[in-house]
């Protein structure tokens, strides 16, 4: 499972913990965490697949993905969007990625992070600065959407625990 992880073989990958989901799940820290595996594991391929197109279809992405929907690869690429990872767009209506071409080397496949010079280098760009700041907005609404959730977990336990006493007095 590390092996087929650290190679981005998602086909593999996924069908070794298809195959072993009972065991690999027993463990709770692997349990807590597959999710994330896994979207860290499509990410990678994702940005493997259409780093030579500026234009490609979601369908076809999905495809390589080990043919996960195409909902899922939106999602995928609306994250690398803001965060500034990918310069493109998501044409729903034609059901297609269309990204500007990458101006510097592509990521490297060696698990090393040569391409953070090139990275640093975009942080003066306009357009990344754009993107950083909507992944920012992004981080906020989603901390902000999460205290409101918590708020109303909170109250509506205070709301049942004074219906319970209310009952039993």
């Amino acid at each position: 499972l590390v092996q087929a992880f650290h190679n981005n073989e998602i086909q593999r990958f996924e069908r070794i913990l298809k195959q072993n989901s009972g065991r690999i799940m027993e463990d709770e820290f692997v349990r807590e965490h597959v999710e994330d595996l896994l979207r860290t594991i499509r990410t990678q391929v994702l940005r493997r697949v259409i780093r030579p197109y500026t234009r490609i279809s979601l369908a076809a992405i999905a495809k390589e993905l080990n043919d996960i929907s195409v909902p899922e690869v939106e999602n995928l690429l609306v994250n690398l969007i803001l965060n500034g990872t990918l310069q493109g767009q998501i044409d729903q209506v034609q059901g297609v990625l269309v990204k500007k071409a990458e101006k510097g080397p592509p990521p490297s496949n060696d698990g090393s992070n040569s391409s953070s010079s090139y990275n640093k280098n975009q942080m003066t760009d306009p357009e990344d600065l754009v993107a950083r700041k909507y992944a920012a907005m992004q981080q906020l609404s989603m901390a902000l959407d999460d205290m409101a959730s918590n708020i109303t977990s909170a109250r509506m336990k205070e709301v049942s625990a004074t219906t319970i006493r209310g009952l039993v007095h």
